[in-house]
Parts: structure tokens; sequence; C-alpha cells
């Protein structure tokens, strides 16, 4: 079954993804003003997408969580200087969260069989 929570960082997932959705959610709310964004708009879009990475690969590749937990917090803080003070530091914060929880979450170790 793949959606088997208690092996996988899925508080993390959830979080990561919701940052992704918030960081994302401005620049594409009006799709026609994208071009007139510039920089700004392309740079929160790429963070975006790297958030939303980020979860996807913690979610398929848990034992390597922390990897992605700290490329999430790298994205999560610069996103406050390029993605719209950080999705208006809701973003930030939830990529934060998310990445700290990516971070500290440990694959269980098998018990032993007898």
């Amino acid at each position: 079954m793949f959606l088997i929570m208690r092996d996988r960082p899925a508080a993390a997932c959830f979080v990561l993804l919701a940052a992704g959705a918030e960081i994302g959610c401005f620049p594409l709310g009006q799709p026609s003003y994208l071009a007139l964004q510039g920089l700004g708009g392309a740079a929160a879009l790429c963070i975006a997408v790297a958030l939303v990475t980020c979860a996807v690969h913690v979610w398929l590749h848990p034992a390597r969580a922390a990897r992605s937990g700290w490329a999430a917090i790298a994205a999560g803080i610069l996103s406050y200087p390029f993605a719209n003070l950080g999705g208006f530091f809701v973003g930030m914060l939830l990529a934060l969260l998310g990445g700290a929880l990516a971070v500290a979450w440990r694959v269980a170790p098998t018990p032993p069989t007898p």
C-alpha cells in the first residue's frame, strides 16, 4: 500500500506542500500579470516548485528526508527576499516548519526477528 503513514514523515510532506502552494498562489493568481511581475514572480514559482519537489522527495525517500529538509529550509529562507516576503511570512514559516519536521524525522529501527 502506497499511503502508509507510520513509515513516512507525512506531517513534513503536507506542511511542505502547503508552503509550496502558498508561495506559488500569489504569482499564479493572475497568470496574465506574470510577465509584469518579472524576476520576483519567476523566483516565487521556482521556490514553490522546489518546495513541492522536496515534499515529494521526502515522501518517496523517507530515509533521506534530512537532505530534503535542509533544502526546504534553505528555500524557505530564500523565499523571504525573493518571493513576496516569503509568501507574506506564512509560506516562509510553513517551509521552515516542514523542513524542520523532515530533518527531525528518523526511520524507525526494525525489530529483531527471534
